[in-house]
C-alpha cells in the first residue's frame, strides 16, 4: 500500500506540473504570449505548479480507501484543469505581461480554488457513500 500512496503522490505531483506547463506552452504556441514574463524559465510557473499540487496531495495522503482516492483525484483534477486552462487563458488573451502584484495574485487565487475543488469533490464522495 505505501508504493500505491508514494505513486499516487508523485503522479499527482506529475499531471500538475504537466498541466501547468502544458498550457503554458499550449498558449504560446496558440496566442504567441506566455502568462508570466521571462516564459518557461520564469521559476513563478514552478512555484505555482507546486502550490497547485498540495491539495492533491493532501488528498492522498489522507484518504484511506484506494478506489474513492482515485476517483477523487481524478476528478478534482478534471475540474482543476478547466478552471486553470480558463483563467490561463483569461490571463493570455489580456495580452498584458503580469506585473508582480498579479503574480501574487495568481499564486494564491489558483492553488486556493484547487483546494476548494479538492475539498469540495471529497466531502461529495463521502457524502454519496454514506447515503
Amino acid at each position: 500500500m505505501l508504493k500505491s500512496k508514494i505513486s499516487k503522490l508523485v503522479g499527482s505531483i506529475v499531471w500538475v506540473f504537466i498541466l501547468v506547463y502544458g498550457t503554458a506552452y499550449l498558449f504560446r504556441l496558440l496566442f504567441g504570449s506566455y502568462m508570466l514574463e521571462g516564459g518557461m524559465a520564469n521559476t513563478s510557473y514552478g512555484i505555482l505548479a507546486l502550490l497547485c499540487a498540495v491539495p492533491f496531495v493532501l488528498i492522498e495522503i489522507t484518504e484511506r480507501r484506494k478506489k474513492s482516492t482515485f476517483d477523487l483525484a481524478l476528478i478534482s483534477l478534471g475540474l482543476f484543469s478547466i478552471l486553470f486552462f480558463l483563467v490561463h487563458l483569461v490571463i493570455v488573451f489580456s495580452s498584458e505581461a503580469m506585473q508582480d502584484g498579479a503574480v501574487t495574485r495568481a499564486l494564491i487565487v489558483l492553488p486556493l480554488s484547487a483546494l476548494l475543488i479538492v475539498a469540495t469533490v471529497h466531502f461529495t464522495v463521502q457524502h454519496e457513500k454514506t447515503s
